[in-house]
């Protein structure tokens, strides 16, 4: 199982926490007419509290461990969803903060409460959501090969480069996960491990330009850095 695959799982799990903790507070301070036991309502949207925090402790790591994995080669996308996430545990200390030490704040626990809800469903949106929306688009369709002329690549150059840009993320010498696919033999097989696109050395430059699912662009790279990356890449 990959790491951003069970980032989702965790937040799919993380947001039924949340939405049962919103909805028995609603219920418990919003309804006139009272149809379960305040006490029990309480209860629940404790313990439900109590599992967002230790799901949102869990991602935060994990998230924590991919952002310093990818170096500066992450896309917008992470960089906003590495700020929400932030902000958004930020309210939720500040609102744990309140419940326990300042009683004079409880008035506006609540409208916290919300604010970390509604937080948490742009943070899903643009992390979780965005994953598997990605993962159930199948694979688009191969263009018709034509002949390119591709710069050649310095090997040694290409082996600098991976350590700086894709080993965070990348085995070199296995087949293994460690974030993303390990990558050797990759040459020597028929379609790339996560898009299912043939391995050729455009569809590998493609992707580093364009990358598939959570896969971090580079986009800041040379047409001739790219070359040196897929001559070392021939090599494993």
């Amino acid at each position: 199982m990959s790491v951003f695959l069970l980032k989702s799982i965790l937040a799919i799990a993380l947001l039924i926490t949340g939405l049962s903790a919103a909805l028995a507070m609603l219920i418990s301070m919003g309804r006139a007419e009272k149809k379960a036991n305040p006490a029990t309502l309480r209860k629940v949207h404790r313990v439900a509290g109590y599992m967002f925090a230790l799901l949102l402790l869990v991602l935060a790591v994990l998230g924590t461990k991919i952002f310093v994995g990818s170096g500066d080669a992450l896309s917008h996308r992470a960089v906003l969803h590495a700020f929400l996430a932030l902000f958004l545990l930020f309210i939720f200390l500040l609102k744990i903060v309140l419940v326990r030490f300042y009683k004079s704040f409880v008035r506006i626990v609540p409208g916290l409460g919300m604010a970390v809800l509604i937080l948490f469903l742009v943070v899903f949106s643009v992390s979780a959501g965005y994953f598997l929306l990605r993962s159930a688009l199948k694979a688009d369709p191969l263009p018709a090969a034509r002949p390119a002329s591709l710069l050649r690549g310095d090997v040694k150059k290409g082996s600098d480069l991976f350590a700086r840009n894709c080993a965070p993320c990348h085995y070199s010498d296995s087949e293994d996960n460690k974030i993303g696919p390990g990558l050797k033999g990759l040459f020597q097989k028929g379609r790339l491990p996560m898009s299912g696109r043939a391995v050729t050395e455009e569809n590998v430059r493609r992707q580093m330009k364009s990358p598939f699912r959570s896969m971090p662009s580079f986009g800041s790279l040379t047409q001739q850095e790219i070359a040196d990356l897929v001559g070392y890449l021939k090599t494993l």
